[in-house]
C-alpha cells in the first residue's frame, strides 16, 4: 500500500475504533439500565446518586495530585534503577515526570489498555528524552509490578469481605496461598528474562533490539530494586484505594477498608481487558458493583457510589492534565539534559 494511503486509512482507522468503544460502552450501560429495570431499583439507584454525602468524594478528589506526584516519583525510582542497572537513561527531573504521569492519566483514563497504557513510552521519549526502548522495559516493569500488588491486595481485601467469609470459609488460606505465589511469580521473573535474553526470537533488528532491552531490564531486577519499587506502588495504590473507601462511603451504609480496596482492584483490573470502552464507561461500573455489593451496598447503593468514584477519578485526572498544560504540550527533550550517572 503507497504511503499515502495508508497515512490517510489512519484516521477513518482511528475514527472506527472510537465509536466502536463508544458504541460498547452505550451497550454496557444499556445493560446496567436494564438490570436496575428488572429489579426494580431504578428509584432507589436515583435517591441514592441524589442523596450522596458530597464531602467524601470531594475529599477523594483532593487525593488525586498526590497519587499523580507519587507516580512522577515512580518513574523517577524506576529509571534510576534501570541506569544502575546499565541502561543509558537521561536525567529526569520531578516536575517533567509529574507531567508524563499527569498526561498519561488523562490517555489512559479515556483510551485504556493499549493507546492508553502504551502512551507512557513516546511521552517519557518525548517529555524527559527516555530512549523509546528504555521506556518500554520500564512500562512493562511497572506493570507487572502493578498486577503483583493490586492482584495480591484485591484478594486480600475480597478474603475479608464478610460475604466471603460466609461462602468460602477458608478463603483467607487461599488468598494468602494465592498472593505467595504472585510474589514468587515476581521473584522468578528476573531469573526467566536471564535465560530468554539470550534468545533472538525477532533477529538482530529494531524489534530483536527490544527483546534485549524489554529482557535486560527485568533480568536486572534484584530483590532489593523489586522491594523499593513495590513500596512505590503500594503507595500509589493505596491512594487510589483510599479514593474508592471514600466514595463507598458516599452513601449511608458504612464500608470498611477491605470492601474500598476490593472495589479499586476490580475497577483496576477491568481498566485491562482485551475488549475495553471509551473511559471505560460501564465496565467500571460493572467491576465495582461485583466488589461492592458483597461489602454491603445494594444494587442502587454500589452503582451509584461507582459512577461517583468514576467521575471523581476522571476529574482529578483531567484536572491534573490541565495542570501539565500550563508547561505546555509535550516536545521532544533536548539532548542535552545528560544523563543519570552510574
Amino acid at each position: 500500500m503507497p504511503t499515502d494511503a495508508r497515512v490517510s486509512a489512519r484516521p477513518a482507522s482511528s475514527r472506527r475504533a472510537v465509536l466502536w468503544r463508544i458504541g460498547l460502552a452505550a451497550l454496557v450501560l444499556a445493560g446496567l439500565a436494564g438490570w436496575l429495570l428488572a429489579e426494580g431499583a431504578t428509584g432507589a439507584f436515583v435517591t441514592a446518586l441524589v442523596e450522596a454525602d458530597p464531602g467524601p468524594v470531594l475529599l477523594a478528589v483532593a487525593i488525586y495530585p498526590f497519587i499523580t506526584v507519587a507516580r512522577a516519583v515512580r518513574f523517577q525510582v524506576g529509571l534510576r534503577l534501570m541506569a544502575d542497572g546499565g541502561a543509558a537513561v537521561p536525567a529526569a527531573p520531578l516536575w517533567p515526570l509529574v507531567r508524563v504521569a499527569a498526561f498519561h492519566s488523562v490517555l489512559a483514563s479515556l483510551a485504556p489498555m493499549r493507546l492508553g497504557e502504551l502512551s507512557l513510552v513516546p511521552l517519557l521519549h518525548r517529555m524527559v528524552g527516555t530512549p523509546l526502548a528504555v521506556g518500554s522495559a520500564l512500562l512493562v516493569v511497572l506493570r507487572l509490578i502493578d498486577l503483583v500488588v493490586v492482584l495480591s491486595s484485591g484478594l486480600v481485601a475480597l478474603a475479608l469481605l464478610p460475604a466471603a467469609r460466609a461462602a468460602v470459609p477458608g478463603a483467607a488460606p487461599i488468598a494468602a496461598g494465592a498472593v505467595a505465589a504472585l510474589m514468587a511469580g515476581l521473584a522468578v521473573a528476573p531469573w526467566i528474562a536471564r535465560r530468554l535474553r539470550v534468545l533472538t526470537p525477532f533477529g538482530g533488528g529494531r524489534l530483536g533490539r527490544l527483546w534485549q532491552t524489554l529482557m535486560g531490564a527485568l533480568a536486572a531486577q534484584t530483590p532489593t530494586r523489586v522491594l523499593v519499587q513495590i513500596g512505590w506502588t503500594a503507595l500509589v495504590w493505596g491512594l487510589i484505594y483510599a479514593m474508592a473507601w471514600l466514595c463507598a462511603n458516599a452513601t449511608a451504609p458504612a464500608i470498611g477498608l477491605a470492601g474500598g480496596v476490593a472495589g479499586g482492584a476490580a475497577t483496576a483490573l477491568a481498566s485491562v481487558l482485551p475488549v475495553s470502552t471509551f473511559a471505560n464507561a460501564g465496565t467500571f461500573e460493572a467491576a465495582w458493583m461485583l466488589a461492592l455489593i458483597p461489602a454491603g451496598l445494594s444494587q442502587a447503593e454500589a452503582l451509584a457510589t461507582g459512577i461517583l468514584f468514576h467521575v471523581g477519578g476522571l476529574a482529578g485526572s483531567v484536572a491534573m492534565g490541565g495542570v501539565a498544560l500550563l508547561g505546555g504540550w509535550p516536545r521532544l527533550s533536548r539532548p542535552e539534559e545528560g544523563t543519570i550517572p552510574r
